[in-house]
């Protein structure tokens, strides 16, 4: 991208006052209709005053929201690095706000569905939902799984040798941030007591496939308004709308044969997260992404269209090996042995 650089990322605080700049960004003429599950190219800098305009319309409630940059830094993936956390921030803010307001619930849920497609297209957009998983890809496509015995010592050698890239390092902060939220806790808790795994299993599955959305299907990020659109299609097969994440979120387990499963070793769950997402990036000789994005084990490489590879696209994820890395680090997870 040749846009010119803006002023750099703040930190997002929670409930930091006023979004900086949200009712200026209000004033300019940038309104734009968020298509119903449409995943478009996106103009990050349309994207970034829209997240303005909604925050400034929030401020306008009564509603404190996180804080916001005057500007957009599009190096490195600044653009994502920014725009999805600041999304997910701000939807948080307004959960809360109209769980503590209900007269002004219907004016928040405006704001909440805005806020929830804008954070959607993003993630989509950046994540390109790859068709490479389950029975609707043929077999000619379908990268070959290799059996876990001649990948079980790679894993563990990756992951004890593996460090946060130090220019990914408040990116990283913020992923382990929403980890913690004892609310999605809960949340992930609920499922994990369920299928009988881990809760950062679930979380962390929930972070790379929805970036912490709870408005958005554990299976790939689809909206929860439908069934799923993307691979796997039509899931759950008996849906209880509207918005019943956790009944989603057992069945995409389920789906993928997770439930009631007995080894949560680092190697069989790195196993499990890699065959979540699909084994295409190996057949380019490189670590996945999916698991190594942000670390000393991935720089560049990634699909940027269906079957599309580009070896100098760079995700802009934090890798779910990562993730699971800073846990373990700070003994919040304790992983047990094969």
């Amino acid at each position: 991208m040749s846009r010119q650089n803006g002023v750099g990322r703040r930190l997002f605080l929670k409930y930091g006052g006023l979004a900086l700049g949200a009712p200026a960004l209000s004033m300019l003429p940038f309104s734009r209709v968020l298509a119903q599950d449409a995943i478009a190219v996106s103009d990050p800098f349309s994207d970034w005053h829209t997240l303005g305009e909604l925050s400034a319309k929030a401020h306008a409630l009564g509603i404190p929201v996180p804080q916001l940059s005057t500007g957009l830094n599009v190096r490195d993936g600044g653009d994502f690095s920014q725009i999805m956390p600041a999304a997910v921030d701000l939807m948080e803010s307004l959960d809360d706000a109209k769980a503590e307001d209900p007269i002004k619930a219907n004016e928040i849920n405006v704001l909440l569905d805005q806020a929830d497609e804008l954070q959607r297209r993003i993630l989509q957009g950046e994540r390109n939902l790859p068709d490479d998983k389950g029975e609707e890809v043929s077999a000619s496509r379908r990268p070959l799984k290799p059996p876990f015995e001649t990948v079980k010592g790679e894993y563990r050698r990756l992951f004890e040798t593996a460090k946060v890239r130090s220019k990914y390092d408040s990116n990283v902060r913020w992923y382990i941030s929403k980890l913690l939220t004892e609310k999605n806790q809960d949340r992930w808790n609920q499922v994990a007591k369920e299928l009988c795994c881990p809760w950062y299993f679930v979380a962390i599955i929930h972070a790379m496939e929805a970036g912490f959305n709870f408005r958005s299907h554990l299976h790939n990020g689809d909206s929860l308004r439908r069934r799923t659109r993307h691979v796997p299609r039509n899931r759950p097969p008996v849906w209880n709308p509207p918005n019943n994440w956790q009944s989603s979120a057992v069945d995409a387990l389920q789906f993928d044969g997770f439930s009631d499963a007995t080894d949560w070793s680092l190697e069989r769950t790195l196993y499990r997260w890699e065959g979540y997402n699909g084994w295409r990036s190996r057949r380019n000789g490189i670590n996945t992404p999916y698991l190594w994005s942000f670390s000393n084990h991935y720089a560049k490489g990634k699909f940027v269209a269906d079957n599309v590879w580009d070896p100098n696209a760079v995700s802009k994820q934090c890798g779910a090996a990562v993730m699971l890395r800073i846990l373990v680090d700070k003994r919040i997870v304790e992983l047990p042995t094969a």
